[in-house]
């Protein structure tokens, strides 16, 4: 299931706020967790590789519609949600923009702060609108 992809792909960009990378042992630990198919592994690796390809890019979307709030700033749950919604909004052509939206809604709802949602929803919600024109 896709959404225990992202959740595991969610939980592998928040594990690398606080260590530099993580090493394979650890991501597969992280996907038996999830119980992800064969499927999932493989849609979760295509997300995380889209990722760190565009990392930069990424973080300049998120940095240009967090105004008043630089990147380093943000919770790092936050931002990680974030990082994951905007890769598959901006390289995942097949994943309606509202999916991304939602998913990156239910971890922060799962994982971060009762102020977040908001914040969250916002950002994702203006780069949708400027996706869409």
């Amino acid at each position: 299931m896709r959404k225990n992809a992202r959740e595991a792909v969610y939980k592998l960009l928040f594990s690398n706020q606080f260590n530099d990378k993580f090493d394979s042992d650890f991501k597969n630990f992280i996907f038996e967790e999830e119980k992800l198919s064969g499927e999932d592994v493989c849609f979760a690796n295509e997300l995380l590789d889209a990722f760190y390809q565009n990392e930069s890019a990424v973080n300049e979307v998120i940095s240009s519609l967090a105004k008043g709030y630089k990147l380093d700033r943000l919770y790092s749950t936050d931002k990680c949600a974030l990082q994951l919604a905007i890769t598959e909004m901006t390289y995942f052509n097949d994943i309606p923009y509202i999916v991304s939206i939602s998913e990156a809604m239910d971890l922060i709802r799962k994982f971060s702060t009762k102020e977040s949602p908001n914040f969250v929803n916002g950002i994702l919600a203006e780069y949708k609108k400027q996706l869409e024109k």
